[in-house]
């Protein structure tokens, strides 16, 4: 058996749609950082040490958490896996985020969800 998508899951836990986030939780393994690693100093450090290993996508299921670590940039892109293939997240707009370096870094699936 092959094992599950691994998801970086940003921001708090969900308050709504608890089935669909069960049934979401059931395909992928979650690795949710705590709101202190969720600060940007500590994120990079964690993401320098590789400290959740290799992970498929990253998914911000509410748009009030999960942006402590300010906008994704190329300070931030640069250091994310190579194995990122997508970022999902909730809210309308990519102002959090660089596209054109997500972009340079074949990260071309980006879907806002508003799912839960």
């Amino acid at each position: 058996m092959a094992p599950k998508p691994r998801v970086l899951h940003i921001g708090d836990n969900i308050k709504y749609n608890h089935d669909i986030y069960q049934r979401f939780a059931s395909e992928f393994e979650l690795i949710q950082p705590t709101t202190a690693e969720r600060q940007r100093e500590e994120l990079k450090r964690a993401l320098k040490e590789h400290r959740w290993g290799d992970f498929d996508a990253i998914f911000r299921p509410f748009w009030n958490t999960g942006g402590e670590m300010g906008r994704w940039d190329a300070e931030l892109i640069s250091l994310l896996p190579e194995s990122v293939k997508v970022v999902a997240s909730a809210g309308a707009g990519y102002d959090w985020a660089d596209v054109d370096v997500f972009a340079k870094h074949g990260l071309f699936s980006f879907l806002p969800v508003s799912l839960l």
